[in-house]
């Protein structure tokens, strides 16, 4: 049993329009509720509300985290527990040791492997990121960015025992959204591309980080491809592609390391 951790802001979340056509549960994989430290079939929606520190895909709609243990399963043929620890509108420094949001983050996280311990070998650890678009918006520099997602890593590493810190590369946010922000477009460009670069250079840097796909880039500049009722944020057709496209390619990491 390999355990799955999803973290970032509100595209992973989960931001669509709403709850899917097609939901039936993903076989041999479930998600852990630490508010009744249970494990539930794995289907839309995900998360839950903990305070104003982790939410549940908003709106009771669709997200990533279903399709990408499917096809994670598909993949590499493990079973596996979703653990989704995420919040929109989140930046990168707000998920840092020492915040609220690490703290409950990381206590859900021991929470649900602990759970799982009980009845299962577990195998792999792996922490799924995405995040970035409010970190464009505050203007995080790219080493600023850089800086905070290492020490993020190490320390996720360092308390929940993760075997990688696999990223789902961010896209555009500020540049295709109708907000006056008081920059020129081609600033909001150079801010969206400095995290995707502070991204890059993780993977290339540090064995720890991979990037799992960088779809995100060509979906967000594709209208069709968003939720109509929130800008900037993926619609159900686009999330499925992510997932699929990134639990495929953590699949084909699994299988190397077996």
């Amino acid at each position: 049993m390999d355990v799955l951790i999803f973290s970032g802001q509100s595209n992973m979340q989960g931001a669509t329009e709403g709850c899917p056509l097609e939901n039936e549960p993903v076989e041999g994989a479930w998600e852990y509720k630490v508010s009744s430290n249970e494990f539930v079939e794995l289907k839309h929606p995900v998360g839950e509300n903990l305070g104003d520190w982790l939410y549940a895909a908003g709106g009771g709609g669709g997200s990533l985290v279903p399709d990408f243990c499917r096809a994670y399963r598909k993949e590499c043929g493990k079973d596996c527990i979703a653990i989704h620890v995420a919040k929109g509108g989140s930046t990168i420094g707000e998920w840092l040791y020492g915040t609220q949001r690490y703290y409950h983050a990381v206590g859900k996280i021991r929470a649900g492997i602990a759970e799982a311990k009980k009845n299962h070998e577990i195998e792999k650890v792996y922490f799924v990121w995405l995040q970035g678009e409010s970190d464009a918006i505050i203007g995080t520099t790219q080493e600023e960015y850089s800086q905070r997602l290492y020490a993020l890593k190490n320390s996720i590493k360092k308390d929940v025992g993760i075997d990688k810190f696999a990223m789902i590369r961010v896209g555009h946010f500020i540049s295709v959204v109708n907000w006056n922000l008081g920059i020129t477009q081609e600033e909001k460009l150079a801010r969206e591309e400095g995290i995707m670069r502070a991204q890059d250079r993780a993977e290339k840097e540090d064995g720890d980080f991979t990037v799992l796909t960088r779809i995100c880039s060509q979906l967000s500049k594709d209208p069709t491809c968003l939720n109509p009722y929130a800008a900037g944020h993926y619609n159900n057709e686009s999330m499925k592609k992510i997932g699929e496209a990134a639990g495929t390619a953590l699949g084909k990491i699994r299988n190397a390391e077996k």
